[in-house]
């Protein structure tokens, strides 16, 4: 059934989420339920469909109305940089730093442009089309494992005016081995892994009222 129903389910999905917050029709409601064999109320496809887009994708959310909860996701940060010679630093202290919009002097600049072709040259994965002047870049998996994994990373700069100082990986749902090709091409350019946060998360919501 559910691969059976899932093309119908996420057009039911994007159908509710035009509605802006407004209640699905009742007739919306009971195609849902007849495709998932759930029973979702009204409210609650309201607050799940009217807000996927900016919590979950749009497949994690078909999934959710088909097995009544969202699934587990793993999502890993890697952070690179280059010290200059002789700094002593505590990794977890530059990370933060740079996430909240500081710079260090202790930091090589890094050849943004040539990471950023490098990337862009790794078989297998497609770019998000974003506008020309973003920094933020979003980089697809074309083979999921999943329907649902949504497998893909942010290549996020960091650093002072134009200069980039620290790169973030942010990997959504990859394994090991994809990330190990990421780790390995930075490698490329003398920028090791740094530092790493990684969480496993459960993202079964509380029931609904």
């Amino acid at each position: 059934m559910e691969e059976k129903n899932l093309q119908e389910v996420m057009e039911l999905i994007n159908r509710i989420a035009e509605g802006e917050y407004d209640p699905p029709e009742p007739e919306d409601v009971a195609e849902v339920n007849r495709l998932t064999g759930q029973d979702w109320t009204a409210e609650d496809l309201r607050l799940i469909c009217c807000e996927y887009w900016s919590h979950n994708s749009l497949e994690e959310t078909a999934y959710q109305l088909i097995h009544g909860d969202l699934p587990v996701v793993r999502e890993t940060d890697l952070a690179f940089w280059r010290a200059k010679s002789g700094a002593a630093l505590d990794a977890a202290a530059v990370y933060r730093k740079y996430c909240t919009g500081g710079a260090m002097k202790a930091l090589e600049p890094l050849p943004m442009e040539e990471i950023l072709t490098a990337v862009r040259a790794l078989p297998g994965w497609k770019e998000y089309e974003r506008a020309e002047d973003e920094k933020d870049r979003r980089f697809d998996c074309e083979s999921q494992a999943e329907y649902w994994s949504d497998t893909h990373f942010w290549l996020f700069p960091y650093g002072k005016d134009e200069t980039v100082q620290m790169v973030r990986l942010s990997c959504h749902n990859m394994s090991d081995e994809q990330m190990q090709i990421l780790i390995d091409l930075m490698a490329q350019f003398d920028c090791s892994e740094q530092y790493r946060e990684e969480e496993e998360i459960d993202e079964e919501e509380e029931p609904f009222e």
